[in-house]
C-alpha cells in the first residue's frame, strides 16, 4: 500500500488539497492519522472504509490549523515565524506521505512572491507598524534605507525560512523618517517598495487582514462615517402573560471610510471583505473583528474612489 499522489510543498491551505492512498492490499478498514508535523499533535483521525482508492481532503482541517496573525515584536527586522504556514503529517496505517507545507492562502505563489494585495508604494504613520510577507523557501535577505533630511541610512537583515518570510517595520524607531526604500530579496528574486511617512489622521481606524497569498497587509482607514449600537433582542411570548425578553445583546458597528485612493489600493480593500481574518488596532493590540458589508461601496470622483465597508467586534456583545 502506498500513497497515490499527494499535495505539493508550498501548496494553498485554504483550497481542495487531497492525498490519494493505493489500497492495493484490499484493506477492508484503513485508518488514516492527521497530524501537526511540527508538534505531532492529532489534528483529526478518519475510518476508511471498503475503498480501493480513498481521497482525504484537508483544507477544512488546514483553516483550523492556522494560527496567522499581525506579527508584533517590538522591533523592525526580518522574521520566519512558524505561525505563517501550517505542516501537516498524513498517515494510513503504518504508510506514512511525505510532510507537507502550506500556506494560509486561497491562490499558488511562486518563490520570492511578495504576499500581499496592496501596491508598492504604500504610507506608514509615525507611530505605525507594518508587514511584508514574501514566499521563501530557503534564504532572505532586506535592506532597508531610512531617508530623512535628504540622507539615507542604510539597514541589513537575513532570515532562513520554510515557506513564508515577513518584514516588520516599526516606523516609531525612526522618528525623523521621512521615506523608507525596502528591498527584500527571497530565494533570488528581488523585490522593491516604498513607505511616505505620513500623519496619522485623528479618529483614523487600522486594519489587518489575511489576503489571498497567505500574507497580512494592513491599511489605516482616516474615516470614522458611522458609529453605532444595534441592539438584538429575544423575546418570548407565553400566553396572558405576554413577551417576555430572555436576552439583548448590544454591538458595536463602525463604518469605515477610506481615503481617495488609487484603483490598485481600492481593489485590495474591496478584497479585504471577504478575507477569512481580519483584525482592528485596539488599545488592547490586534482584535479579531467581522467585516458585516455583504457587499464594498465605492464612490467614484475623477481618477480617485472611496471605499467604506461596515465592520463590528467578532466576540459576541464585544466593544471596539
Amino acid at each position: 500500500m502506498s500513497f497515490y499522489k499527494i499535495p505539493a510543498n508550498y501548496a494553498p491551505g485554504f483550497v481542495p488539497q487531497r492525498y490519494v492512498f493505493l489500497n492495493d492490499a484490499a484493506a477492508s478498514t484503513l485508518t488514516a492519522r492527521i497530524a501537526d508535523a511540527r508538534t505531532d499533535r492529532t489534528v483529526a483521525e478518519l475510518a476508511l472504509r471498503d475503498l480501493w482508492m480513498p481521497q482525504i481532503e484537508v483544507s477544512a482541517l488546514l483553516r483550523r490549523m492556522n494560527a496567522a496573525a499581525p506579527f508584533e515584536t517590538g522591533a523592525t527586522g526580518l522574521y520566519a515565524p512558524a505561525t505563517r504556514t501550517m505542516a501537516l503529517s498524513v498517515a494510513v496505517g503504518s504508510t506514512r506521505a511525505v510532510d507537507r507545507i502550506f500556506l494560509p492562502a486561497t491562490r499558488a505563489t511562486r518563490a520570492g512572491e511578495p504576499l500581499t494585495s496592496l501596491p508598492a508604494v504604500r504610507l506608514i504613520g509615525r507611530g505605525e507598524s507594518d508587514e511584508l510577507s514574501v514566499h521563501c523557501r530557503t534564504q532572505c535577505t532586506a535592506v532597508l534605507a531610512v531617508i530623512a533630511g535628504g540622507t539615507a541610512t542604510q539597514h541589513t537583515y537575513s532570515v532562513t525560512a520554510a515557506g513564508a518570510a515577513l518584514f516588520r517595520l516599526d516606523a516609531a524607531e525612526f522618528p525623523e523618517a521621512e521615506q523608507f526604500e525596502l528591498s527584500v530579496t527571497a530565494d533570488g528574486v528581488e523585490s522593491h517598495f516604498r513607505y511616505e511617512v505620513a500623519e496619522t489622521p485623528d479618529g483614523g481606524r487600522r486594519l489587518a487582514w489575511l489576503n489571498e497569498t497567505g500574507g497580512i497587509d494592513r491599511y489605516t482607514f482616516p474615516l470614522t462615517e458611522e458609529l453605532r449600537y444595534e441592539i438584538v433582542r429575544r423575546r418570548l411570548l407565553l400566553g396572558e402573560a405576554g413577551h417576555v425578553q430572555s436576552e439583548a445583546v448590544g454591538e458595536q458597528r463602525w463604518r469605515l471610510g477610506s481615503a481617495y485612493e488609487p484603483a490598485a489600493v481600492l481593489d485590495a480593500l474591496a478584497r479585504l471583505a471577504a478575507s477569512p481574518a481580519v483584525w482592528a488596532s485596539t488599545a488592547e493590540g490586534w482584535t479579531p473583528v467581522d467585516t458585516v458589508s455583504d457587499s464594498v461601496r465605492l464612490a467614484r470622483t475623477g481618477t480617485l474612489q472611496h471605499l467604506t465597508l461596515e465592520i463590528r467586534p467578532r466576540q459576541r456583545g464585544g466593544r471596539l
